[in-house]
């Protein structure tokens, strides 16, 4: 009883932590995260994930969006839509426009734009319009300008969007390797992600890392060049690359991986390096830095974070090893007596013609020499713990 109490006790608190362990991290495995979705599809992935049992009774199926992330976009049904803007863009909405139009080389020609060469930029006030004057705008330096933009990194500015791929929030339980997502300013970082681009003109972001090392200073991390000039989910859609990354491993200050892409200019292949530099941890925070695009490489189990955790560690005292020891050696020398002690007793018990026989009549409970020898057995095995007691 005292045994079985303790263990009762034991299980019920171990029990109870657990409970607060699996709350906790469900809380995490909940939280909001904002990826690219929509028309996009990330090709790591199966189209079909789904086992055959889900297939079977029709569960699950793909594109489905689940309760928790429902109940997710229906609480933040309200907030203002995601506009992403660098302090000092290099193009702005209007260059961005012929961008998409007059200099689409397999699309509409220079001739078929309307001239803007009346407009002037930025538009001026209702009082100030008749004094207005229009720029100097030169349609052929522009072109060669977005020519050369387009020339550098993965983006293709004369390939059409298809303009289907917009920002949904989602939980970070359903990110996959390969997603799309997007960190803004104090977001905890929900995987190890590569930093694609940046809402600082030189690519820049730090990273509080205390979670992970404990230390509190900022660490600097920069977006890749290929990838920096994306801004938008237009820009995502013409772009077209791939990562060759390393398997997962437990070092937090080592990485590398090869980006993959063919220059839009040249059609030349070319390939740059992937270092922790650019690299963000599950667990850290974004901080001074608005915006952050990035490439999900690693999630759940994958991630440094996790791979660093391993068991958690004993906290029993000295003194209580000592004691479980000696339990279990005494509890292994009390079987052994029992054991001997029950043979002895039924080998005693099986002869006759002994004083037993006129001294100890109908002292046997059974009739059977084999039975009264285990019950001498669990008589003796329990006899000092009734005495302990």
């Amino acid at each position: 009883m005292p045994l079985a109490f303790i263990l009762t006790v034991t299980a019920i608190k171990d029990g109870i932590e657990d409970y607060r362990r699996a709350v906790l991290d469900e809380e995490v495995n909940n939280s909001a995260a904002t990826k690219l979705d929509g028309g996009w599809r990330n090709v790591n992935q199966r189209t079909d994930p789904r086992n055959w049992f889900e297939k079977l009774l029709g569960l699950n199926p793909p594109g489905k969006v689940t309760k928790g992330v429902r109940r997710l976009r229906e609480q933040e049904a309200g907030q203002a839509k995601i506009v992403l803007q660098r302090p000092d863009d290099s193009l702005s909405s209007i260059d961005r426009t012929l961008s998409n139009q007059s200099m689409d080389y397999v699309g509409n020609k220079l001739e078929d734009i309307q001239s803007i060469d009346s407009h002037s930029y930025p538009p001026p006030s209702e009082a100030s319009t008749s004094q207005a004057k229009p720029i100097d705008f030169d349609l052929k330096q522009y072109q060669s300008s977005v020519r050369s933009v387009g020339s550098s990194g993965v983006v293709q500015w004369n390939k059409r969007a298809p303009g289907v791929a917009r920002w949904e929030r989602t939980l970070w339980k359903k990110l996959e390797v390969g997603d799309i997502v997007l960190l803004r300013d104090n977001d905890q970082v929900p995987a190890d992600i590569v930093v694609l681009s940046t809402s600082d003109p030189d690519g820049m972001c730090y990273l509080e890392t205390k979670n992970l090392d404990g230390e509190t200073n900022l660490k600097p991390r920069k977006a890749l060049r290929a990838t920096s000039s994306i801004a938008s989910e237009e820009d995502a859609e013409r772009s077209s690359f791939y990562l060759d990354s390393e398997p997962p491993h437990q070092n937090l200050y080592t990485y590398h991986g090869i980006l993959c892409y063919n220059d839009p200019a040249t059609n030349e292949f070319r390939q740059d390096t992937v270092t922790i530099n650019e690299l963000l941890l599950r667990g850290c925070s974004l901080r001074n830095t608005a915006w952050v695009i990035g490439l999900v490489v690693f999630t759940g189990q994958d991630t440094k974070i996790m791979l660093n955790g391993g068991e958690t560690p004993s906290k029993r005292s000295k003194i209580e090893k000592e004691t479980n020891f000696n339990v279990v050696v005494n509890f292994i020398l009390l079987a052994v007596m029992c054991t001997v002690a029950a043979i002895f007793s039924g080998l005693e018990d099986a002869k006759s013609g002994t004083s037993a026989t006129f001294f100890e009549p109908d002292t046997d409970p059974t009739s059977s020499t084999v039975i009264n020898a285990i019950i001498t057995f669990v008589y003796v095995l329990l006899s000092p713990v009734d005495r302990g007691c």
